[in-house]
C-alpha cells in the first residue's frame, strides 16, 4: 500500500511484495529507501536501526521482508501516521539534534558527542 495517491490511485504499487523486497539489504539503505519512497512513509534511521537491532538476532530469520514489514507497520502507528517521505531529512535532523541536547545536558564534552 502506498500513501501516494497522487502515483498510485488506487493505494496499491504495480509490484508485489515479494519483488519488491527480494533485493533489500537491511543492513544497506540504498537497497530500500526507493520502497519507502514508494510508499511514501519517512525514513527515520533511528527507528530502522531499533527494529534492526530487534530482529537481527536470529540471522537465519532475517529476510528482505522481515524489517521492512515491520517498519512499514511502525509507521502507521499514530504518532507517524502524518509523516510523509518528505519529511525524512527534517525527522531524523531533529532526532539527532536531540540526541547532541540530550548528550550535553548530561554533561559530555564536544569530541565526545562528535565521536
Amino acid at each position: 500500500m502506498s500513501n501516494n495517491r497522487e502515483k498510485y490511485p488506487t493505494g496499491h504499487l504495480n509490484i508485489c511484495k515479494k519483488c519488491t523486497t527480494m533485493m533489500v539489504d537491511n543492513w544497506d539503505p540504498e537497497t530500500y529507501k526507493w520502497i519507502l519512497e514508494e510508499v511514501d512513509v519517512p525514513y527515520i534511521e533511528d527507528e530502522w536501526n531499533a527494529l534492526l537491532i530487534k530482529y537481527a538476532e536470529d540471522p537465519k530469520k532475517l529476510t528482505g521482508m522481515t524489517i521492512i514489514g515491520k517498519y512499514l507497520a511502525k509507521m502507521k502507528l499514530k504518532q507517524w501516521k502524518a509523516y510523509r517521505w518528505v519529511d525524512s531529512e527534517r525527522l531524523n535532523k531533529e532526532k539527532q539534534e536531540a540526541k547532541v541536547n540530550s548528550m550535553r545536558e548530561q554533561g559530555f564534552s564536544g569530541d565526545e558527542i562528535e565521536e
